[in-house]
């Protein structure tokens, strides 16, 4: 079957569960499906290449494609994207993102999935009627449309991996965390995904409040009678006031719903997802895309204070902190050292919990990405196009793409259909850890994971 694009698989009304729509297998396009509503022109789309988006439909975005390779025979094993973009930007139209390499080179049907974003996507509608975790609904939803409707494009539902990167990789373990999603994966790949921002009711409900007032609304049923438009500017807006009480993802998935009854830590510490191989890793500079690493350092005592703040304790443990990433890093630049805390508070230090909670119920895999970009480091995001090999739209610019950069990109294509084809993408099981990099190599534990007690 040749490749399809745009196939809708649900339609849903605003802060409402998705409906499924059933495949029309006479319908063949190879147009995309239009982008979830979301801001269009703000600097999130800017922080790595070719993140903006342009078409948008809330009526219309619910759609997936589908890459199948040219060598129809047998079923494949089957890899499903969920982009990223903080759940509040991205499209699964990104150049990127297309699977016309992976599919054919490692023999894989290739599916990536269009999700509700924002204030559509992530707000906690149930006061007035609505649902929660919209958009992790519709991701579930693509999930049973692939295993009901896979085979006719010569995919194997029993062998179906989700994978993500960032956002994408947040909502593919928040799926796992569901019982719903249980039969759907038999393994899942969570590149720089896991952190501890899940929403709980508490969380939730500040956002409703901030999202109403910033609607200019007295009632937030009137959310529903917005345009698109306006309810993204006030989702917008919103974020700004929320930033320093629920943080930088305040529309984010949320736990202690009928879909997510525990956060995902602690439901794979009981075993929600047994049985399902995982493999979840980090890049090796997280935070330096968000970090300006030539601004003037701060003093060691500014830096102890802002620690203190950050990490909710008091000077003298922060001072602490600060002198333990010192010797750890063997360095006392300021910079280098908030950034590390920053990015293993935010990153490492989750990662290392979703591991450590699912290896005893189910195959666990870890890696660290030390690929590093002229200008970025191996920052957040710089993995993106290897596991696809589209260095496309300045891609190949932004990480200095050379010879062993195309080798590090065949190798990450070959670990993840490996990891589709049997649950194993090649190296030893958690703790040990694969490093993908100018030199892949393993190690008997993650590198950053080591210098978490100095947190």
């Amino acid at each position: 079957m040749p490749n399809v694009r745009g196939i809708p698989y649900a339609s849903a009304p605003r802060f409402g569960a998705p409906r499924p729509i059933a495949y029309d297998s006479s319908r063949k396009t190879h147009d995309f499906g239009p982008a979830a509503p979301q801001p269009v022109d703000g600097p999130l789309g800017e922080i790595v290449p070719g993140m903006n988006v342009h078409a948008t439909s809330e009526d219309d975005c619910l759609t997936l494609n589908v890459w199948t390779p040219d060598d129809a025979e047998g079923l494949k094993p089957v890899l499903v994207w969920f982009h990223g973009g903080s759940f509040v930007i991205g499209a699964s139209s990104q150049a990127v993102y297309d699977g016309t390499r992976l599919a054919n080179e490692q023999d894989v049907v290739v599916v990536s999935v269009n999700y509700r974003l924002g204030a559509f996507g992530f707000l906690d509608a149930r006061s007035f009627g609505g649902v929660t975790n919209c958009g992790l609904r519709d991701a579930i939803c693509a999930l049973g449309w692939v295993r009901d409707h896979i085979a006719a494009f010569g995919g194997d539902p029993e062998r179906v991996v989700a994978f993500g990167e960032s956002a994408g990789g947040g909502l593919v373990l928040h799926a796992l965390a569901s019982p719903a999603t249980r039969g759907l994966l038999s393994g899942a790949i969570v590149q720089s995904g896991a952190t501890f921002a899940t929403l709980d009711s508490a969380g939730a409900a500040e956002v409703l409040t901030a999202l109403t007032a910033a609607a200019g609304v007295d009632d937030p049923a009137r959310l529903r009678d917005l345009s698109a438009d306006d309810l993204v500017h006030a989702q917008s807006k919103a974020m700004g006031a929320l930033l320093a009480t629920v943080g930088m993802m305040p529309f984010h998935p949320m736990a202690g719903d009928d879909l997510v009854p525990l956060t995902p830590v602690d439901a794979f510490h009981r075993g929600t997802a047994a049985g399902v191989a995982l493999v979840a890793g980090t890049t090796a500079d997280e935070m330096r895309l968000f970090v300006d690493p030539t601004a003037a350092p701060p003093s060691r005592d500014r830096l102890t204070r802002r620690a203190a703040r950050y990490l909710g304790v008091d000077d003298a443990a922060a001072g602490r902190i600060v002198d333990g990433y010192a010797e750890v890093l063997d360095r006392n630049d300021t910079n280098d050292i908030w950034r590390a805390m920053f990015g293993d508070h935010e990153m490492q230090a989750p990662c290392r919990a979703v591991l450590e909670a699912h290896a005893p119920h189910g195959p666990a895999y870890t890696y660290c990405f030390t690929w590093e970009g002229p200008d970025v480091g191996a920052c957040h995001g710089i993995d993106i196009p290897f596991p696809f090999g589209n260095f496309v739209d300045g891609w190949d610019a932004f990480v200095g793409l050379d010879e062993r950069g195309e080798a590090l990109s065949t190798t990450m294509r070959s670990a993840w259909t490996a990891f589709a084809r049997a649950g194993d993408p090649g190296w030893p099981r958690y703790p040990s850890a694969r490093i993908l990099g100018r030199e892949t190599h393993d190690v008997a534990q993650h590198p950053l994971f080591a210098r978490l007690p100095a947190i």
